[in-house]
């Protein structure tokens, strides 16, 4: 299954009439990005790094630093790994043995990299080498099984993380009390990585980091928890209430889950993620708040998940691209609403043949917690 898109990415070449290409990254992992040496190795680098590719199909991973090669050999599919501390000399030696310094490349991401590296990259080619920056992400846009079972892993540690929040979150805690408690529980579950953003307030306008504030009865805590299990980021988004709720929340609450069902409804292959992002504006726009389906009252109603494939991207009511069976991202008709503040309601979905479905074993609702 991992050589996969070793073979797509040779397909592509065959088709572009290119000879071989070079697939860059920096070091840095974003669950909005992809990750082009990822994709085409299976490794997420912890330095500057490289994959080539060969049309005739031969691959080799080049990691820096050199310490980093046991693990990078480990993980790769590449036929070689070449572990050391100067990217460029590593880069140097896969080239002449793939035969590749004099021919037609194609590079992916190498426009994200240091001006340095990227002089330094270009004085190694006889030809100037053609961008494809977008390749990883469009060869990547499917999860295969393996992916996906990893994705599925991921949403059930996001679900343990939510269910560990309910338990400990009380008034007193600091909010990075909490964030920090969170954290380390997902870590233990299996989450390399995490990205958390936790807050509280009685009236919030928005989410963001866990700060210093105290947690108080009443106070509306929003978690958008996104832990990362084998390269596989998810995303869920929850509302939690500390004490009893206000009547109006709960009502406010449900246009939420209402725009996350119409969403889902919507989400058949072949519709374009503008259609998505309409069908759950209009159950704003039915309530009232069709003037507050724009920032900063929201930002997007989905988005695609790194470290795979960032695609299909923003959920946002002008996007023209099109869902595809298999697709995974994550779906939140997070919103403002004036009577009770920001509310976050979030699920990872994969696309199926009618509609979307939500890899969480229970979709978001608004919790109260007794006090």
């Amino acid at each position: 299954m991992k050589k996969e898109r070793i073979a797509a990415a040779v397909a592509w070449l065959e088709q572009e009439k290119l000879d071989g290409l070079i697939a860059f990254n920096d070091g840095q992992n974003s669950f909005l990005d992809s990750n082009a040496v990822y994709v085409f190795s299976g490794v997420r680098p912890i330095g500057r790094s490289a994959a080539v590719i060969g049309r005739d199909g031969s691959s080799t991973l080049i990691v820096e630093p050199a310490w980093d090669g046991e693990r990078a050999r480990a993980l790769s599919f590449n036929d070689r790994t070449i572990a050391c501390d100067d990217l460029v000399a590593g880069l140097s030696e896969a080239l002449a043995r793939h035969g590749l310094s004099e021919r037609a490349l194609a590079v992916v991401a190498l426009a994200k990299q240091s001006r340095a590296l990227d002089r330094a990259v270009r004085g190694l080619l006889a030809q100037e080498p053609r961008s494809a920056d977008t390749l990883a992400s469009h060869l990547a846009r499917i999860r295969n099984a393996e992916e996906l079972a990893c994705v599925k892993k991921a949403v059930w540690i996001a679900e343990r993380g939510y269910e560990r929040l309910m338990a400990v979150a009380r008034p007193g805690m600091r909010e990075f009390e909490l964030a920090a408690d969170i954290y380390a529980f997902m870590k233990d579950l299996g989450a390399e990585d995490n990205f958390l953003l936790m807050s509280a307030s009685q009236h919030n306008l928005a989410v963001r980091a866990a700060g210093r504030r105290v947690l108080q009865e009443g106070d509306i805590i929003l978690g958008e928890i996104t832990p990362c299990h084998q390269g596989q980021f998810v995303q869920i988004c929850r509302t939690t209430v500390l004490g009893p709720a206000a009547p109006v929340l709960a009502e406010k609450y449900a246009l939420l889950q209402a725009a996350m069902r119409r969403g889902m409804d919507a989400a058949v292959p072949g519709a374009t993620m503008g259609e998505v992002t309409e069908a759950m504006n209009d159950v704003f726009r039915a309530a009232g708040y069709g003037d507050y389906c724009r920032p900063p009252y929201m930002r997007v109603r989905g988005h695609g998940l790194g470290v795979t494939s960032d695609r299909p991207g923003d959920l946002v009511d002008d996007s023209q691209v099109k869902l595809e069976e298999g697709m995974v991202f994550v779906m939140h008709p997070n919103q403002y609403i004036p009577e009770t503040g920001y509310l976050m309601c979030g699920e990872t979905v994969v696309i199926s043949h009618n509609g979307a479905i939500s890899l969480s074993d229970a979709d978001a609702s608004l919790d109260v917690l007794s006090l």
